[in-house]
């Protein structure tokens, strides 16, 4: 399970990040956390490597997460991956961070990661 210990990590660096007032790429890492706890699930479901994609809508969808809230929240989440990487993003998703939304967005980040570590670590029932 590479993938859930390449996310735990990055959920730490993001809880650094927000600790340290870096809101922007406080949410990049919380995104990156996301994505690859789901990208875990869709490996372990035995359908080969997950596609190198990065919105986490689509994602959640392959993995099975059906939750209509954390989809959501996962759709605001996905913009993180945008904004850390082209300019003409950053500025305008900055300026919509502050402390409570990355704070937000790290608990996003980590329901996720909890998700796809119970479905991974449950016997199938």
């Amino acid at each position: 399970m590479e993938w859930l210990a390449i996310a735990a990590e990055d959920l730490d660096t993001a809880t650094d990040l927000l600790r340290s007032k870096r809101y922007l790429y406080a949410g990049f890492e919380a995104q990156q956390a996301a994505e690859k706890a789901l990208k875990a699930v869709i490996q372990e479901a035995g359908t080969g490597a997950p596609p190198k994609v990065n919105d986490l809508v689509k994602l959640a969808a392959l993995a099975g997460l059906a939750d209509t809230a954390t989809v959501e929240r996962l759709r605001l989440l996905s913009k993180y991956y945008v904004a850390a990487l082209y300019p003409e993003e950053r500025a305008k998703v900055a300026a919509m961070t502050d402390g409570g939304v990355a704070a937000d967005l790290h608990r996003t980040a980590k329901e996720a990661l909890g998700w796809a570590t119970q479905r991974l670590t449950s016997p199938p029932s």
